[in-house]
């Protein structure tokens, strides 16, 4: 089911990608990992690598969506490495089927691509090509798969819209994120519920087993009103100022999958 989960894999920030902000941004890390253990999640958790400084934002390494996670290309050569970490647990941890890009030419991140529960929605960005989103095609053909363009200074389609509940989409405040928008909808097999939101940074939301985690008050005041006055189900609000400032929102901190007949007994952190 959609937005069901059972298992996260995240990755410690390091002291190289936050400098003298990483005691913060380890703290804030900690409060994030915390939040998905209340909403049941099992967490596999593994420490920070100062030869993977960007490791951290693994929700750009792979896709998964019912059991199958693709691997991605993300942008820059020095998280390549990442991949095959992040695969090894994909399959042998949490029991997922990988599929592969299969084509050198694409390139690939998990942050431009936006699974609705009904459809899936890939833009193309200075991250990800074409190449890569009919990656994303071949491997979910279970699922319609939709093209926007992601436009500058957007730099991928969740800084634009995500999903804040089922049928329900969360778009940001920038002429960018409207265009992407506008873009969905006159392409996209479904329609939706929609949440224009006040500041641009809000957009960066995860929905998680019936609960929206979000930014608390002291950074998106205004959409924290607005969510309080439009959402009735239960809202989970974080304080992560250190962790989205150096370009690592909330849909980049963790890998999500549901329960998968081969997953082994997860009961807590990985070291």
């Amino acid at each position: 089911m959609a937005f069901k989960y059972s298992t996260a894999l995240v990755i410690q920030p390091s002291l190289e990608a936050f400098g003298n902000d990483y005691e913060r941004a380890k703290a804030e890390h900690d409060e994030f990992v915390d939040a998905l253990r209340q909403l049941e999640v099992n967490i596999l958790e593994y420490g920070p690598d100062s030869r993977r400084p960007n490791a951290h934002k693994v929700g750009d390494i792979a896709v998964i969506i019912n059991g199958t996670a693709l691997m991605c290309r993300p942008y820059g050569y020095d998280r390549q490495s990442e991949v095959s970490v992040v695969r090894q647990t994909l399959k042998k941890e949490m029991g997922l089927t990988i599929a592969e890009l299969n084509n050198d030419q694409a390139q690939l991140e998990g942050s431009d691509v936006l699974f609705t529960g009904q459809e899936i929605i890939v833009g193309i960005s200075s991250h990800t090509n074409e190449a890569g989103a009919q990656s994303v095609a071949r491997a979910f053909p279970e699922y319609p798969t939709t093209i926007v363009a992601v436009p500058p200074p957007l730099t991928c389609l969740k800084d634009a819209v995500c999903m804040a509940g089922t049928n329900l989409m969360a778009i940001a405040n920038s002429d960018a994120a409207r265009k992407v928008f506008k873009s969905i909808g006159e392409v996209a097999s479904s329609r939706y519920k929609v949440l224009h939101l006040a500041e641009p940074i809000a957009v960066g939301v995860l929905y998680v087993n019936g609960c929206l985690m979000h930014y608390d008050p002291s950074m998106i005041p205004e959409t924290c009103q607005l969510f309080e006055n439009k959402i009735d189900y239960p809202r989970y609000t974080l304080d992560l100022p250190h962790l989205q400032s150096h370009g690592a929102p909330l849909f980049k901190l963790a890998l999500l999958s549901g329960r998968v007949r081969n997953q082994r007994f997860i009961a807590s952190t990985m070291p």
